[in-house]
């Protein structure tokens, strides 16, 4: 996936969660990115917020987000409703943008034009740019209902600047007898035999229903993103 198009994604969702570590904690903050380029992409805060050398400290991020906030709401009999769309998280590597480098991409990228209005205006900004320069990434598109389609997620994992990742889901190993249990439980459709039997990681929610009924426990648990 091109930078544009995952850039594309986040903005269309506008206000993320942004998730650092100091001293063995998750801090999470409401910011948004400002801009994208080969080199990857970028957001800024003040350099003398924690939230800024924190980044500075570890070099690492977690960014996530979802279409619609208030997507979660019950019936009257208290069934909830989800609306089809997504949601999105990245973990990556970033690194602190000298403020002349800024300044020279604004001239030819329109995305990071608002950046030099804000160190203009904020000067504790000059020294607070960041590019997420390496990651992976994953799109949870949901449609629990099936409204639009026959199964109801779709999840990608992908990667920039090599950044390793694991697919999502349990795995079924050699231990498995066919039995077809765990096809028959599965509600996500996750499941394939092609002939043996087979979890597609785009379809799976790893509810852990298939592990609860095989009865030779083929299935391993997934593995850490």
């Amino acid at each position: 996936m091109e930078m544009r198009e995952i850039y594309k994604l986040f903005e269309k969702i506008g206000t993320l969660t942004f998730s650092t570590i100091y001293n063995g904690e998750v801090h999470s903050r409401i910011a948004h990115f400002n801009g994208f380029d080969d080199d990857g992409i970028y957001f800024r805060t003040m350099w003398n917020k924690p939230f800024a050398r924190q980044l500075m400290d570890t070099n690492s991020v977690s960014v996530c987000g979802i279409t619609d906030s208030k997507i979660l709401s019950h019936d009257e009999n208290h069934v909830p409703n989800f609306p089809p769309g997504y949601s999105i998280r990245l973990i990556g590597k970033v690194k602190n943008v000298e403020e002349t480098i800024i300044r020279e991409k604004a001239k030819d990228n329109e995305s990071l034009k608002l950046a030099v209005h804000d160190m203009d205006k904020y000067p504790a900004m000059k020294r607070g740019n960041f590019v997420i320069y390496s990651a992976k990434i994953e799109i949870f598109d949901y449609d629990f209902e099936c409204k639009n389609r026959d199964n109801k997620i779709f999840r990608t994992r992908f990667n920039f600047g090599n950044y390793p990742f694991n697919e999502a889901g349990p795995t079924i190993n050699d231990k498995c007898i066919g039995c077809g249990k765990c096809y028959e439980k599965c509600s996500f459709k996750a499941i394939e035999k092609t002939p043996s039997y087979k979890i597609n990681p785009n379809k799976c929610d790893d509810c852990g229903d298939c592990i609860s009924v095989c009865p030779v426990n083929a299935i391993e648990l997934s593995k850490v993103f």
